[in-house]
């Protein structure tokens, strides 16, 4: 018997060296294979919900068109603005004096012509203006004259037309309202028969596009 299992033993151990001794060097690593083919897409996801479009704004009223050749400006004279002055006869070498006042402006140009108002209470009255009071028979006049850069003003308050005493000043301040305009549109409104004494009626011909200053 023990004969057998060293037999068995002596066997085992041949086999495990001729196994060993028959194992040979490890071989080159063989070409990468082919890539595999791409696996199918996967399905879309849900869509988004689209969110409500917002409500479109009020549109805006559209301002006045502008007018470039027309501008104005407001002045206001105090009592104490208006001195005695000589204003020289038109064709003549004699003088009258009146009240004077002077308002400074630089839209007032040498081609440009003016038209002035005397502004009380919602009423604008034209220049030159005569009124004259039928209880007393006293008389009031306004007039104006301009050069570039300036609008003069004057007034004259006499008890009555004839004799009596007379005023070179008003006894309150006045206000006025100045526009000046190309000479071509005060022609173009005198062709279409517009009352220039008129503020309405030359501010509806004008299409009331009058441009005021920021400041006078």
């Amino acid at each position: 018997m023990n004969k057998i299992v060293r037999l068995f033993s002596v066997l085992a151990l041949a086999s495990t060296v001729s196994f060993v001794s028959c194992k040979g060097d490890q071989g080159d690593q063989g070409d990468p294979g082919p890539q595999g083919q791409t696996g199918p897409q996967g399905p879309i996801g849900p869509q988004g919900v689209k969110g409500d479009q917002g409500t479109q704004g009020t549109q805006g009223v559209q301002g006045v068109t502008g007018n470039s050749n027309v501008k104005s400006f407001t002045a206001t004279v105090a009592v104490a603005d208006w001195s005695n002055v000589d204003v020289p006869g038109i064709g003549t070498a004699t003088t009258s004096k009146w009240g004077g006042a002077m308002v400074s402006n630089a839209l007032v140009t040498a081609d440009k012509a003016v038209l002035a108002y005397v502004i009380s209470g919602e009423n604008k009255y034209s220049l030159p203006l005569t009124y004259s009071k039928e209880i007393n028979g006293s008389v009031e006049s306004l007039q104006f004259s301009y050069k570039t850069g300036q609008v003069n003003l004057y007034y004259k308050s006499q008890t009555s037309l004839f004799g009596g005493s007379t005023s070179y000043k008003p006894e309150n301040a006045l206000n006025f309202k100045i526009i000046v305009i190309e000479e071509t549109i005060v022609a173009s409104m005198k062709s279409a028969g517009v009352t220039l004494t008129d503020y309405n009626a030359v501010m509806n011909y004008l299409g009331k596009s009058v441009q005021l200053p920021t400041s006078l």
